[in-house]
């Protein structure tokens, strides 16, 4: 397996677990906000399966078929969406998601062939690889476990 491809997929691996470890969380620290005027750990992980499903509906299949990307949702509002269905679901339905949706993901990369990570896509204005998108989206998600392992750290 290609570094590129074996970077994302562990890390997607390291991702369930971590969600999966939330489970044995007291409900009122994942609902607690992270800081001042800021999402709680549950919001946090209510944002992260709509922008998979995102992924794998709007950009996996398009990127390889060499047909134009649909336009991405509004960020803003789609977290907005998001963050208040985490807020008023069952915790264990947001983690459940979260973690569903995340396997159908990695399921779906890891069919990609190795060589396939590096093909330029154009998003926008910007030119990149496969792998440099999926990095990036990666990149996110390490800001957000960062944020949501501090808060619980913190919380002991």
């Amino acid at each position: 397996m290609r570094k590129e491809k074996s970077e994302i997929v562990v890390h997607h691996q390291n991702f369930i677990t971590f969600i999966h470890s939330l489970k044995s969380v007291d409900e009122s620290r994942l609902r607690k906000p992270i800081g001042e005027g800021k999402w709680s750990v549950i919001e946090i992980v209510g944002h992260f399966y709509p922008w998979d499903e995102f992924v794998l509906q709007q950009r996996i299949s398009y990127i390889f078929s060499g047909e134009h990307l649909p336009k991405a949702p509004g960020i803003a509002e789609l977290n907005d969406q998001s963050s208040l269905q985490a807020r008023t679901e069952a915790v264990e339905n947001t983690l459940e998601k979260c973690i569903h949706v995340r396997q159908d993901l990695l399921s779906q990369l890891k069919q990609i062939p190795g060589d396939d990570w590096l093909i330029p896509i154009q998003i926008n204005q910007s030119t990149l690889t496969f792998y440099e998108y999926l990095k990036d989206l990666m990149e996110h998600d390490i800001h957000h476990l960062n944020q949501m392992k501090s808060t619980l750290e913190n919380r002991l």
